[in-house]
């Protein structure tokens, strides 16, 4: 039977497997769990801790864990479930291993098999010191905030320590250990490396496969936006062919003194070219492209617009750099100020020179508040790993010409500044 102090120890520690298994493959998945799941987990941890006490099999207690956290990831992402039991699974072998990890390790140290021995205290050195471990890797990663590269990289140390532990735990003489049980670790430690090699290599495959959609869906809305701005240039091109024409009709009807017929084909003659005057140059044709399309596509979506541009000529920033930041914030200006009510969508693009620094504002309006992790602007789509590449990519810009880029929302309206130093270039 165990001691009331022993109970309290595995009961805390029972805790801390399962929430930090919780909290690791959640965030893998680009799911947020809510507070009301702490109370279940609480719950979990005192069921596994009965089990214990009651001198369950390890397997079975291991097999009733990852049983309840199925339960729980069912209930908010059930179209997710098998991935969850892949990664929970491998999540207890690992934490397993390490358990007998430093429990023989600790035994080897004092030369005593009583930190093997689960009914002794001295079993429970190795668990704390595996489970504090756990503990200060979650906050740390949950404090530096990322995305699955800064869960990956340790969860494959830890899988190559852990199967190099094994192996040298099998041939030290100072204790003796079951050479069937360091052997079945060793073929686990194999398998959970496996495990964590075949899972990076899957995530790598969808993450390239979306970026290659995204790519092709960008070149599709790149096209159409061309063609739609060829049309208009053409039109355009035939509005001033036509021009002598147009004249010699209102030079006739006011010759007749026809004055309401002429004033209506005024009229008709002033949308084209208020197309032509609200165009807006930067002297960079792609550019020029890109922001008169999105501007024509904000106002089919009866976003009103603002355009300030002073833009430098000659510089070193590179056309392709500048539709990059311009396109990406653009385009997320656009889905967030559709999601403002009626009447209140609006988007404003500032573009300033201040010295030999540019400074480029997109404002627009947001129905909704953005939701922000650790001061870091978080997107608001399902597969997290897959989105939210459009600031990664300004950011990326930004970066190469020294700059900065900035975010802020308030009293429903979001703000992204980007700023970029450059230099001029001389044209001979």
């Amino acid at each position: 039977m165990m001691e009331w102090y022993q109970i309290i120890s595995y009961l805390l520690t029972n805790e801390l497997r399962l929430v930090t298994g919780i909290f690791c493959v959640t965030w893998l998945m680009g799911v947020s769990l809510e507070r009301r799941v702490l109370p279940l987990l609480a719950a979990g941890g005192c069921l596994v801790t009965a089990l214990q006490v009651a001198s369950f099999p390890e397997a079975g207690v291991i097999g009733t864990e990852i049983l309840f956290a199925a339960v729980i990831i069912w209930h908010y992402r059930r179209e997710q479930l098998r991935l969850f039991l892949f990664l929970i699974f491998f999540y207890e072998v690992g934490v397993s291993l390490w358990d007998f990890l430093f429990s023989a390790g600790l035994g080897v140290l004092f030369q005593s098999r009583k930190f093997m021995d689960t009914a002794m205290t001295e079993h429970l050195a190795g668990i704390w010191i595996t489970r504090l471990l756990m503990a200060g890797a979650a906050i740390r990663l949950r404090k530096r905030g990322g995305g699955q590269a800064e869960l990956i990289r340790p969860v494959s140390a830890a899988a190559v320590l852990g199967l190099l532990g094994a192996i040298v735990l099998s041939e030290q003489t100072l204790l003796p250990i079951d050479e069937e049980r360091t052997g079945s670790w060793i073929i686990l430690s194999m398998v959970l490396l496996c495990a964590v090699m075949f899972y990076r290599l899957t995530r790598q495959r969808d993450m390239e496969a979306e970026i290659a959609r995204l790519k092709q869906e960008q070149a599709e809305i790149l096209e159409r936006d061309y063609r739609a701005l060829r049309a208009t240039y053409a039109a355009n091109a035939k509005l001033y062919h036509d021009l002598h024409n147009h004249i010699e009709a209102i030079y006739q009807c006011l010759k007749q003194g026809e004055f309401p017929e002429a004033m209506q084909y005024c009229e008709d003659l002033r949308a084209p070219v208020r197309e032509i005057s609200q165009s807006v140059w930067t002297g960079d044709k792609a550019t020029d492209c890109l922001i008169s399309s999105k501007m024509a596509l904000a106002e089919q979506r009866k976003i009103k617009t603002e355009v300030n541009i002073e833009f430098p000529r000659n510089t070193n920033i590179r056309s392709v750099d500048l539709t990059t930041i311009l396109g990406n914030l653009l385009d997320n200006a656009l889905e967030a100020a559709d999601t403002a009510a009626d009447g209140q969508r609006f988007l404003a693009l500032t573009v300033r020179r201040i010295n030999e620094m540019l400074i480029i504002k997109v404002e627009n309006s947001y129905g909704k508040e953005p939701v922000q992790k650790e001061g870091r602007l978080q997107t608001a789509k399902t597969e997290k790993d897959f989105h939210g590449w459009g600031l990664k990519s300004v950011q990326t810009v930004a970066e190469r010409y020294d700059g900065t880029v900035s975010t802020a929302y308030q009293d429903g309206i979001f703000k992204a500044v980007v700023t970029l130093s450059f230099q001029p270039v001389k044209i001979e």
